[in-house]
């Protein structure tokens, strides 16, 4: 089967008749008058899809597309406690279905069995779940109540391995998602949140490889075990070419691994003080002269060795780990995943935080289907147009000839239009991923 004729299936399953036994169990559905789970289902997550600041009429002329003639009285009374139950339970459902491209024909990528970048995004939420999801307050008692998503990304056939929404102010190095085993062969790319010797420690041991920058105050030897100082060691570097050597990380554990170290250039050194300025000031400090001098540095810890990595596709990989941020940005930017009307109540609020991250993985599937074999893709047009064709979608979601041929056409357009331009001064991501020697590190 194609790859659309398995999105088409996959869209079926995910919005079809398995939701009207959820919606009956989590009580959202007691007597079906006009509508079944499917039907108020679909009206919500796919009416916000569409549009993230709808109003009740979209989500009436949704429930008349899938059938469902409601007034918008009835559609108000629908945002529930037991609606929200209902999504939560319908979100686990969907990313049950969720969809597996294949792999992109990415030379460097294909050295991994996996190559997962992973990190967390944190949404306010009304301070009336403060209780079930701390936050970590603030100015004005603000984020009293937040989630935190811990998000992993498969970025050979785009998946997203892991979803795990946590209270706010859960620990990114405790959550499950930086505990979860790695595939043998995997690559692990992670950001200094997740840092743990431990846990580096169980995926060499596993036959996996990662690569993190080095974090501040963890002990770095030579291999003969002699500890370096390693400000100093690194400021006699200053002019010369990258550093690419073996060393052993850990006071205790000694870890094998390559320390890669970077000067950075002038520019990027000097907003990196002003940043450190600026948080010091926050907390009425100064920074001291050990942390201004690091500003001039960047330093990479790994566990692949030289005959699998060079030092340039070593920094070329760890700066894919952005691609989550970005992911994040469009699903807060386009998607306004964190945003709400100040009219809505916190019951409406949370329930249209449920149909919206529902929505961003049914996006997702729909981006994999129709641009991750094309390593020049742009997530952000293709995102655009998805949302002009949810309309149409949701209208053949019961006849699957009709919706592959939505789907066709719609992946047609998006590859007529959603490419990243070629850059010759600074290489995009894929320029480099696709040749790592285009990554010029002059200072």
């Amino acid at each position: 089967m194609s790859i659309i004729g398995t999105m088409a299936q996959s869209l079926q399953t995910a919005l079809g008749a398995a939701l009207d036994g959820i919606g009956r169990r989590t009580g959202v559905i007691r007597r079906q008058r006009k509508f079944t789970g499917s039907a108020l289902f679909n009206m919500v997550v796919l009416t916000l899809m569409k549009d993230p600041n709808a109003k009740t009429e979209d989500f009436v002329a949704r429930a008349t597309q899938l059938g469902v003639q409601v007034t918008p009285q009835a559609v108000e009374k629908r945002f529930t406690p037991e609606l929200i139950t209902f999504l939560r339970a319908g979100l686990e459902h969907v990313l049950e279905q969720a969809l597996v491209a294949e792999p992109a024909a990415i030379p460097l990528l294909e050295r991994f069995t996996a190559v997962e970048v992973g990190d967390s995004t944190t949404i306010t939420l009304p301070e009336d779940y403060a209780e079930e999801f701390p936050g970590c307050g603030g100015k004005s008692d603000s984020g009293q109540a937040a989630v935190k998503l811990q998000v992993g990304w498969e970025l050979r056939t785009g998946t997203l391995t892991q979803l795990e929404v946590e209270p706010g102010r859960a620990s990114d190095a405790q959550s499950a998602a930086a505990q979860a085993p790695v595939l043998p062969g995997a690559l692990s790319i992670r950001d200094l949140g997740y840092f743990g010797l431990k846990r580096f420690q169980a995926l060499s041991a596993a036959g996996a490889y990662w690569i993190t920058r080095w974090q501040p105050g963890t002990a770095v030897f030579d291999t003969e075990g002699r500890p370096l100082r390693l400000l100093a060691y690194v400021q006699q570097q200053a002019g010369a070419k990258p550093l690419d050597r073996p060393i052993l990380l850990g006071a205790a554990e000694r870890l094998p691994c390559r320390l890669i170290v970077l000067r950075v250039p002038q520019e990027m050194a000097d907003r990196r003080r002003q940043k450190l300025y600026q948080k010091a000031q926050k907390h009425g400090r100064v920074p001291s002269q050990e942390q201004l001098d690091w500003c001039d540095w960047t330093l990479l810890v790994t566990n692949c060795p030289l005959e699998l990595l060079t030092w340039k596709e070593v920094v070329v990989l760890y700066r894919v780990r952005w691609q989550i941020e970005l992911m994040f940005k469009l699903w807060k930017s386009h998607n306004h995943l964190a945003a709400a009307r100040e009219t809505w109540t916190a019951v409406e609020r949370m329930a249209v935080f449920w149909a919206k991250l529902i929505g961003v993985i049914l996006q997702h599937s729909l981006l994999l289907m129709s641009t991750w074999s094309n390593p020049r893709r742009s997530h952000w047009k293709a995102a655009g147009l998805i949302r002009d064709w949810i309309v149409s979608l949701t209208g053949a979601l019961r006849d699957r000839d009709r919706l592959i041929a939505i789907l066709e056409e719609m992946t047609a357009a998006i590859s007529a239009v959603a490419n990243q331009k070629l850059q010759q001064k600074s290489p995009s991501t894929f320029q480099l991923l696709l040749d790592p020697e285009l990554l010029n590190w002059n200072c």
